[in-house]
């Protein structure tokens, strides 16, 4: 089960209603509910966002699977920055702390601080942005490098051809998709070649899609 799904299914229990008293108001079958909470379908953007309206619930926590709370490490060679909590918290309302993390979201190495507008960072919604480092040269002829930041909003929604973090049997990395048809995504890469890969949708997991890269001179 899904953490989402098995999130859904303990909100609905909460505010007692039935299985299909819930999919009516969502507007979507009884059985396509019941496969979201037992995770044998996943629910998209804007099926989360009419569950967190009609639960008035948050589910944004429940997409990071199994990392709760990361690990802060911050990377020795950067000079520890003393901050003023109190400026910080003046800044809150205008300026979102995004950390930066590893591939698997288990530890934190830095943050940045960007603007935020009705809760929002980049037009979205800015509890789901983070940064990822980039672990190798994989994507280099993506203009994505070892070491490179790359800004990662978290979605299980596949648009083609756009970059996404993505994990398959067990391992995360981050590759460009391409939808072949209903059931078929291409996995490319390209470091000094091209490499191609086809998958089956239900095979691999979207953890987010990559919004942005950034990279120091």
């Amino acid at each position: 089960m899904s953490r989402v799904g098995s999130k859904i299914k303990q909100e609905r229990i909460k505010a007692n209603l039935s299985l299909k008293e819930l999919a009516k108001k969502l507007g979507i079958s009884e059985g396509f509910l019941q496969d979201v909470e037992i995770g044998k379908r996943v629910a998209n953007e804007n099926l989360i966002k009419r569950v967190e309206k009609v639960l008035n619930v948050n589910l944004s926590d429940s997409l990071f699977e199994e990392v709760d709370e990361p690990i802060e490490n911050i990377k020795e060679y950067r000079e520890p920055v003393k901050v003023n909590k109190q400026l910080e918290d003046a800044f809150s309302s205008i300026l979102k702390k995004i950390p930066v993390c590893d591939l698997y979201l288990k530890e934190i190495y830095d943050y940045k601080y960007l603007p935020i507008k009705d809760k929002k960072v980049e037009g979205l919604n800015a509890e789901k942005v983070f940064y990822i480092i980039a672990p190798d040269d994989s994507m280099r002829g993506f203009r994505i490098a070892k070491g490179d930041r790359v800004m990662v909003y978290l979605t299980p929604e596949l648009e083609t051809n756009l970059i996404y973090v993505i994990e398959v049997e067990g391992k995360r990395m981050i590759r460009q998709l391409k939808r072949l048809d209903a059931n078929r995504v291409l996995l490319i890469s390209q470091n000094n070649e091209i490499k191609t890969e086809s998958k089956d949708i239900k095979s691999f997991k979207i953890i987010g899609k990559c919004l942005k890269v950034e990279f120091e001179l």
